[in-house]
């Protein structure tokens, strides 16, 4: 890679007005300081570090320069973020309980199904928030396909749908496997059955991702009225409390069953392909970190949506009111 070619990689990390106001002047900076020499790492880190800043700021995620409806819509992608990372835990946590209720006993049944009907409607609120999100801003979709300018967006389109079928064509061959196997073998007795649910684990992890950047980037794209931004951002807020809640029943739920049904939880998925704890089953851990990680994003989102809306709103984002 010749030197011109790691400059404008290094760029790459800044947002498309940023580079063509300030990026010629940057790399003649980075000319008269370093030569025909190598950049230095600590260089290239605050470079990066300093586009990424610029992007946030640009999307309206860091500093107050953009406008109080672009904060708002910022932040409540970063809560749909924060809900991706839930969408991963909970189809972990789904797995782990199959078959849950059979171990525990009677007298300890009340508060443990709860718990656990409070993270299955919890997850049902989320997503119905989701869904209704997406309701919302269909038309805007439709307008933005119709007009043609959206071929910028046909890569993480294409991606999402790639990655989606990927997904479910694995989907039903590990369900077709599993209808075959006994619960036993299901649940650690088999390695390589095991292994193949920890492949399937992370074809799940990355067709969330690619499925959420590409939701992320069609939605900077859309022109939103200022009622559809304020309703998105309050079902953000609603989104990040059900998440909350989720988190906490879960927790509570793997409390009550590590006391109570440590055989079940010693023979969950996920223990023996590398540890075994009927305290601290490595499913378990795996979901709660991936909740606590959402669950901070998706409060750091919704502290920005009550900011922009303290700070004011203007009258529209992105050009025609819908």
């Amino acid at each position: 890679m010749s030197r011109a070619d790691r400059v404008a990689k290094l760029l790459g990390w800044y947002p498309p007005l940023w580079r063509a106001k300030y990026g010629p002047g940057l790399a003649a900076l980075l000319e008269d300081t370093y030569g025909k020499g190598k950049i230095p790492a600590k260089a290239q880190i605050s470079l990066i570090k300093t586009g990424v800043a610029e992007r946030a700021r640009e999307t309206g995620l860091l500093g107050d320069t953009a406008s109080p409806l672009e904060r708002q819509r910022a932040g409540s992608l970063l809560v749909l973020c924060g809900w991706a990372g839930f969408m991963l835990a909970g189809a972990l946590f789904a797995k782990f309980t199959d078959n849950w209720g059979a171990s525990t006993s009677n007298g300890d049944r009340t508060l443990v199904r709860a718990m656990y009907a409070t993270v299955q409607w919890g997850g049902a609120a989320g997503a119905l928030l989701v869904l209704t999100a997406a309701l919302i801003v269909l038309p805007s979709l439709i307008r933005l396909v119709r007009s043609g300018d959206w071929t910028s967006l046909r890569r993480p389109v294409v991606q999402a749908l790639c990655t989606g079928t990927v997904f479910v064509a694995s989907s039903v061959g590990l369900i077709l496997w599993a209808h075959h196997l006994s619960y036993r073998d299901r649940n650690g007795a088999l390695v390589s059955y095991e292994i193949v649910v920890a492949c399937w684990s992370v074809a799940v992890g990355v067709c969330v991702a690619v499925g959420t950047s590409a939701a992320v980037s069609i939605t900077q794209r859309l022109d939103l009225s200022r009622r559809k931004v304020q309703s998105l951002s309050t079902m953000a807020m609603a989104l990040t409390l059900s998440m909350a809640a989720i988190l906490a029943a879960m927790i509570t739920w793997w409390k009550i069953e590590a006391s109570h049904a440590p055989a079940f939880m010693r023979d969950g998925i996920g223990n023996g392909f590398i540890v075994t704890s009927s305290t601290f089953p490595p499913a378990l851990v795996v979901a709660s970190i991936l909740m606590m990680i959402g669950l901070a994003a998706a409060i750091a989102g919704a502290l920005r949506v009550a900011h922009a809306r303290r700070g004011g709103a203007g009258t529209h984002l992105g050009g025609s009111i819908s």
